[in-house]
């Protein structure tokens, strides 16, 4: 499998909340850089992931996702995320993106999340029109 099929594999599986598959693909000393936090550890970057998909099931009546994968060269990756959000008859397309590196044989080795600006404040004002506040 390429390293390209690697990322490829770990967004689809977010995509799906497969974390399985996810974990499948990741290294067991993967790091994940979230804001100031920073995740060590295959469990502790999934149980990252699963709070905040299970946050957006709680708070969100629909969720979906979708991704663009791109080869940045020597084994790191930018991904594109799509966070379609939907609260009554409104509905959201929040965008995210992340960095990921992989090496040969470990598989992906560190993810770093970077933030679209504009992103967080769009999202807090859909959540207040529909009186919702996040909590992870």
């Amino acid at each position: 499998m390429t390293a390209r099929d690697l990322v490829e594999k770990l967004a689809q599986a977010l995509d799906d909340d497969d974390y399985e598959a996810a974990g499948a693909v990741l290294a067991p000393n993967v790091t994940y850089d979230i804001g100031d936090d920073t995740s060590h550890g295959r469990d502790a970057v999934l149980e990252s992931y699963r709070k905040a998909s299970e946050m957006a099931h709680r708070l969100f009546d629909e969720v979906g996702y979708d991704h663009e994968t791109i080869d940045e060269g020597r084994g790191r990756f930018r991904i594109h995320y799509g966070d379609i959000l939907t609260v009554g008859d409104e509905t959201m397309r929040h965008k995210a993106e992340q960095m990921v590196t992989v090496e040969p044989g470990l598989g992906v080795v560190h993810i770093e999340d970077r933030p679209v600006p504009g992103e967080r404040e769009r999202v807090d004002e859909f959540l207040r029109r529909h009186g919702l506040t996040r909590h992870i």
